[in-house]
């Protein structure tokens, strides 16, 4: 899809969707903390992991192993969500069908961007003896001066 859709999709469907279905498990569940909002919360968790790897290090072959557990872990909230509340596991659960369409985008980018030598990168984070490691890591790194 056009660069467009994501921040739409985004902004004002991903976002209300999570927003709407929490608010009903809130409601029915009557706290914060709850299995099905733990399960949200991991799943987001697999998402800003997963956003580090293939946006800022462009670990691309590393992203396809990643997008999985944002997906799986997005169907497991989703049914956390429908065992409280089928409604809020629904809205929740349609929050799927996007991620469908960013898996496949994310399989293809690894697919189609090979490196000098024509190999796609490794499915599994690596690190090239010799070479700085594409992971960094804001604490316990030394002050500049």
């Amino acid at each position: 899809p056009p660069g467009v859709v994501f921040p739409i999709m985004w902004l004002l469907i991903i976002g209300p969707l999570r927003a709407t279905s929490s608010t009903i498990i809130i409601e029915s569940v009557g706290s914060y903390l709850s299995l099905p909002l733990m399960s949200l919360m991991l799943h987001l968790s697999c998402g800003d992991v997963w956003n580090t790897i293939n946006n800022t290090e462009k670990r691309y072959g590393t992203s396809v192993l990643g997008i999985s557990t944002v997906y799986f872990s997005a169907l497991h909230a989703a049914y956390q969500y429908y065992e409280v509340d089928p409604l809020a596991g629904k809205l929740l659960g349609a929050t799927a069908i996007w991620l469908t369409i960013a898996s496949t985008l994310i399989i293809d980018t690894w697919r189609l961007n090979v490196d000098e030598k024509g190999e796609k990168q490794s499915l599994l984070p690596v690190k090239t003896i010799g070479e700085e490691s594409v992971t960094g890591f804001s604490w316990g790194r030394k002050k500049e001066e």
